[in-house]
């Protein structure tokens, strides 16, 4: 019958059929301009041109005519049935045309996506169009696997390696055991000449491959084992995987090559595999120790690790905080020796016994993924087309995937976890031998589980993509590289001993993630290890508290053109909240397509239950972890660390309660605000202990969500969230910051009294919605639990004044105007559109009502020809001797810097052109955060004095990240650039100023010969000296220094650029640089988040020269270099450097006087790999003063 209900493999109306693919991303076109199915006769296959398989049936089957646009008009209809019932014994029938001008109406529950938007018809013309794509790539079950695979790799070119091979090969016209895999791993890429194009040999061989022969996967796993291994003939046919260049025959080397590669096998098959096949499994290996105790040094820890069938040392230890550590580490999938000769135990081996190479054993573990292995060893993945748990197909105690999911759950939790029954009811197997399928389709499930992986069932195309998408993922899309907190108050940084530092995590394959919690020792480095992975004091996805008592906050009815307090706008959704009984600006978003029920269903599932389902009973999204990822957001330690001085310096408003009001902050528990990609920003706990927050009586544990905000903008997407096929995109992504700022009283929902409050401010960043929000940690008597009416205001592009809002990923700022405003300032973002405005935006700090949008000249503005749907990088604010703002400082996609006069009765563009712009324009964009110093003067025009301020010298890097397009070749080389602002800080613009060119500039360079290797603390890091030329302040108006001069072998030439925010060390400014690799090469980094290589530069401020900035020797002494190349990265982005001066770091000394040649500041700056102690260190040196800094993501 022609009716997917019965056969899956037919036609299905209710599937979006994708192109396939060609090798450069471009769709395919179909063959054909119609198909029909309207005749039948005796069932024959045809294999391929040249062999035959006739296969005569007594039944009849379809036969396909094709028809071209010359005579598909009078062609026969394509049909297809909807079964009503299983036996399909009552049905519904649908006929399509060529030249139908009808519509189709599309089945119940439909997951169409080119239809339109909650569509239940589709026209004709799609009809056909989707039928076609059927008919030409997933009729059979080979095209449907080999389309769908050629799609999911699209996103991964030049991010992994890959090779491949087949179970058969043919011997003349006879399928035969295939004796070697097909091809060793190759970049996926096209690389330079017709005999390296590894991406397009791959798409050949997936599309030309032919079903015939057996499933003997043991042979296959061997074959590629062998590869992996070395054995017989390999090296020489295929190349060496563990080299740098695989395509060379000669042995691996630790000089030479990365020993910290990981490889992985997926196996794809649509049966069992064949009784009689299995070899090199005559061990049960899942289920007995392991044959090896590995040592090694992943992440530069030692480390030792053998393979225990019961789990890791301290399993079942009844401290539960140690139990918990050991069964994180990984999940045993054995069988009690039950089973044998099985794929599972054969996967186990390659896994858990087996190093594949010479190389030292420093292969990062990936917590997250309880993968603890870090020797060359391989792990597997296995997808089975129709391949069905026993159970789940009806075995009455057969294996099933909620046993799985149970045993893993119960396992990772500590609870008692029952087996999995792999081998159904049986006691003991052999599945070499035993009659029944069923068995060997079980064991090929749990061979993705016990060869470190995981198992996919897989019964469409499109399920096909998502299993390989989500395992390409787990290798290339996980990481936890948005950036740090550290925890600690303003002036209490004279060591970092006992410090907490916090990461996020995350897999963009299934949208999860986590925030964990370390203890750091004196200089930054981990406290505590196990097998040489650090040991997080909490995580907070295992710290999470029962759904039961979560909370979400969020705004209903808010405009922030009409700024509104009271607490009715303010909502919480907790575990009794019915959809029915939400604002109707809430229901409207999270029941647009009309199948939420109306109890508290949904809701429960927002705040984090699973196993709930429409009112088609159609099952919602199962989330693997509570938390979602955090890819470019870092976590917002919300505590004492800032300290802006306004108590002993300036005349802001609330000025004589600030000591006070810094003291309570710093003496309260401590919250992290984390937001994450299910649209949450996340409140957890940030107390040193376990009892210091209560909550009705009760303990909240270090590291459990107190409450979460949801912006209304992000709960439109929460229907998409809840769906089984959602595919990674941004959310919520942007940066969050904290400030403090004085409420006059009755500014805040919570503020009936004047009182000082620590806001935090956040933006929508990636997110296909452009939004920013506004948000208070409360200073309550004991602690900071935040209620509904700390959620202050939120507004988007839609909210009148804010329509040329865009994605901002830069950390906004904040403070008091001249007049008393609180405000925070943001530039625009990139990619508004067309007809949208770039500029700064000054916004109420309270409540999100518009101060003023000042948009950039309109022949600098968004145009075709100038910005191009770029926009402003990040604000650094400019404070008077009064602590207000009155100027700002940010550089634009176009390479110009500019200066905004915020003195209130002004609100404009400085001196209505540049400050300055760089030699290349749009090729030099100016993205990063500047940062600024007062400026002593050239002492003829202007010499700075206690009646006689010069201005600023306010440094810039330049380079951009956003997407593809900015990595183009051949690049444009980078540099960072100190430019003397002549306008007095708070004074009028000069009149007579003209924009500065780079030819007004004093060039430093950096001096190659002077490189010298790191040792101790320094290890694996490179040092260099910049020249000290002088500045003529008469005649020059700034220095330069030009990046892309340190290379690293796979970089892209003339790649550096600068993508994290600047800030001060005393004289001197850190500029840290990323190194993007080259297109037609790959950087890879034996670091857990296989960082790019970072070269912090931290040069005199005023002119760029050398300074005595690192202790390359550690032997104490800071040494007069100015430049530290670090080839492990980790430092992009959302580095910490903390230290115990007043103010923002990326700000000037706050009494406005130019800074003496050395100051003897310390700091550490800390990354996701590790912490970097630096200085501005005169020549004898001595350890002056401290200051906290916070550098946002990028």
């Amino acid at each position: 019958m022609r009716s997917y209900d019965v056969n899956p493999q037919y036609y299905n109306p209710a599937i979006t059929y994708l192109p396939r693919v060609n090798a450069d991303g471009t769709a395919q076109t179909n063959r054909e301009a119609f198909v029909s199915n309207q005749d039948s006769q005796t069932f024959s296959y045809n294999l391929n041109p040249t062999y035959n398989y006739n296969i005569t049936r007594s039944s009849y089957l379809p036969t396909y005519v094709t028809y071209t646009t010359a005579n598909a008009g009078a062609a026969p209809a394509f049909s297809y049935v909807k079964c009503g019932d299983a036996a399909c014994s009552t049905h519904t029938a649908t006929s399509v045309t060529y030249s139908g001008t009808g519509s189709v109406t599309l089945p119940t529950g439909h997951k169409r996506t080119d239809c339109g938007t909650n569509a239940t018809t589709c026209t004709n013309a799609l009809e056909v169009k989707n039928i076609l794509n059927w008919y030409d790539w997933y009729r059979t079950r080979m095209a449907a696997v080999t389309t769908a695979t050629g799609q999911a790799m699209q996103p991964y070119e030049n991010k992994i390696r890959v090779g491949y091979g087949s179970f058969n090969m043919f011997n003349g016209r006879n399928p035969v055991q295939a004796t070697a895999i097909s091809s060793g791993v190759r970049y996926f890429k096209n690389g330079v000449g017709a005999s390296n194009q590894w991406k397009s040999d791959l798409y050949t061989w997936l599309y030309g491959l032919i079903a015939a022969g057996g499933t003997p996967s043991h042979n296959a796993i061997q074959l590629t084992a062998g590869y992996y291994g070395g054995t017989g003939s390999n090296r020489g046919n295929f190349g060496n995987p563990w080299k740098n260049d695989p395509t060379s025959t000669s042995a691996e080397s630790a000089t030479d090559d990365l020993s910290c590669r990981r490889a992985y096998t997926i196996v794809m098959s649509d049966g069992a595999w064949n009784s009689g096949t299995s070899s090199g499994a005559n061990t049960q290996y899942a289920s007995v120790n392991g044959t090896s105790n590995f040592s090694g040094t992943p992440n530069g820890n030692a480390a030792a690790l053998q393979y225990n069938p019961n789990g890791a040392t301290g399993y079942n230890s009844t401290n539960t905080t140690t139990k918990l550590l050991a069964r994180s580490q990984y999940v045993p999938y054995g069988d009690g020796q039950i089973s044998q000769y099985g794929l599972a135990d054969l996967t186990a081996n390659y896994y858990w016994n087996t190093d594949f190479s010479s190389l030292p054993n420093n292969v990062p573990p990936i917590p997250g993924q309880h993968n603890p292995a870090f020797w060359q060893n391989m792990t597997t993945y296995t997808i089975g087309w129709n391949l069905t748990p026993s159970g789940d197909s009806g075995v009455a105690g057969g294996l099933t995937w909620s046993q799985i999911n149970q045993y893993t759950n119960d396992w990772l939790s500590g609870n008692t976890a029952t087996k999995p029954k792999w081998a159904d009811s049986l006691t003991s197997v052999n599945l070499n031998s035993v009659g029944s399928d069923q068995y060997r389709v079980n064991d090929f499930i749990r061979a993705g589980y016990t060869g470190g992986g995981r198992a996919f069932s897989v019964y469409s195309g499109d399920d096909v993509r998502q299993a390989i998408d989500t395992i390409l993922s787990s290798a290339v899309g996980t990481g936890k590289d948005a950036g740090v907190a550290v925890s600690g108050n303003s002036g209490q940084f004279q060591s970092l001993d006992g410090q907490t530092k916090y990461t996020t995590e995350y897999n963009t394959a299934d949208n999860t993630g986590d925030l964990k919690a370390y203890e750091l020792d004196s200089n930054g480095g981990y406290k505590t290890l196990s097998g040489g992975v650090p040991v997080p004091l909490w995580s907070a996805d295992q710290k999470m508290p029962a759904v039961t008592g979560r909370k979400i906050f969020s705004l209903s009815g808010y405009d922030a053109n009409s700024p509104n307090t009271a607490a009715s706008l303010r909502q919480e959704l907790n575990y009794n909240t019915k959809l029915s009984t939400v604002p109707s600006d809430f229901s409207a978003l999270l029941n647009s397509d009309g199948l939420q029920k109306t109890d508290e269903t949904f809701i429960r599932y927002m705040l984090g239950q699973d196993g709930l389902t429409n009112t088609l009973n159609a099952p919602y999204r199962i989330r693997n972890q509570p938390i979602a990822a955090s890819v470019n957001s870092p976590p917002a330690f919300v505590g004492g660390r800032i300290n802006m001085g306004y108590d002993t310096y300036g005349s802001v408003n609330g000025q004589a309660t600030y000591a006070s009001y810094r003291t309570q902050k710093q003496t309260l528990p401590a919250t992290i605000f984390s937001a994450t990609n299910e649209g949450k920003v996340h409140v957890i706990n940030g107390a040193a202990t376990d009892t210091a927050v209560t909550v009705a009586g009760v303990n909240v544990p270090a590291g459990a969500e107190l409450a979460s905000f949801m912006p209304k903008n992000a709960m439109s997407e929460q229907i998409s969230l809840a769906d089984p096929a959602f595919r990674f995109r941004y959310i919520l992504d942007g940066p969050l910051v904290d400030a403090d700022v004085y409420d006059s009283g009755n500014k805040t929902p919570a503020g009936s009294t004047p009182a000082w409050r620590q806001l935090v401010f956040g933006t929508g960043g990636r997110a296909t919605r452009n939004f920013m929000f506004g948000l208070e940690s409360p200073l309550n008597t004991s602690d900071r639990v935040p209620t509904k009416n700390n959620f202050l205001w939120e507004a988007d592009s839609s909210t009148t004044g804010y329509g040329d809002l865009a994605k901002i990923s830069n950390n906004p700022t904040a403070g008091q105007l001249d007049d008393g405003t609180w405000v925070m300032l943001t530039g625009s973002g990139h990619y508004g559109g067309a007809g949208k405005q770039v500029g700064l935006y000054v916004v109420n700090a309270f409540n999100g009502k518009l101060v003023k949008f000042i948009p950039l000249p309109s022949s600098y503005n968004n145009t075709a020809t100038t910005m191009v749907n770029r926009g402003l990088g990040g604000v650094v604010a400019v404070r008077d001797t009064n602590r207000n703002i009155v100027a700002a400082y940010a550089g634009d996609a176009n390479g110009n810097l500019w200066r905004f006069d915020l003195r209130t009765a002004h609100l404009v563009v400085s001196y209505n052109k540049p400050l300055f712009t760089t030699p290349a324009g749009s090729g030099q964009p100016i993205y990063a955060t500047p940062a600024w110093q007062a400026h002593p003067g050239d002492g003829a025009t202007c010499s700075y004095s206690a009646t006689s301020q010069c201005g600023t010298i306010v440094v810039v890097g330049t380079g951009i990240v956003l997407d593809a397009d900015d990595l183009a070749t051949p690049a444009t080389q980078q540099a960072i650039y100190g430019i003397w602002d002549p306008t007095p800080v708070g004074g009028s613009d000069v009149a007579t100023f003209t924009t500065i060119s780079s030819s007004q500039l004093v060039e430093q360079t950096i001096n190659l010969s002077s490189i010298v290797n790191g040792s101790g603390i320094e290890t694996g890091k490179t040092f260099y000296t910049v020249s000290s030329n002088s500045v003529n302040w008469t005649t020059k108006k700034g220095w330069m220094l030009k990046l892309g001069v340190i290379t690293y072998a796979g970089a892209m030439t003339n790649g550096e650029r600068v993508v994290g925010d600047l800030s001060n060390i005393g004289s001197s400014v850190l500029v840290t640089s990323v190194l993007p690799a080259a297109q037609d090469l790959s950087i890879e980094s034996c670091t857990s988040t296989g960082s790019l290589p970072n070269i912090n530069y931290v040069v005199d401020a005023l002119t760029g020269g050398n300074k005595r900035s690192f202790d390359y020797n550690a032997d104490g002494t800071f040494d007069a270099y100015s430049i530290q190349a670090l080839p492990s990265g980790g430092f992009t982005r959302g580095n910490v450097s903390s230290r115990n001066m007043i103010g923002l770091p990326n700000e000037g000394q706050v009494e406005l006087k130019p800074q003496t040649t050395c100051t003897n500041e310390i700091a550490f700056q800390t990354g996701v790999e590790g912490t970097n102690k630096i200085a501005d260190a005169c020549p004898t040196s001595w350890r002056r003063s401290w200051r906290p800094i916070v550098n946002p993501p990028f």
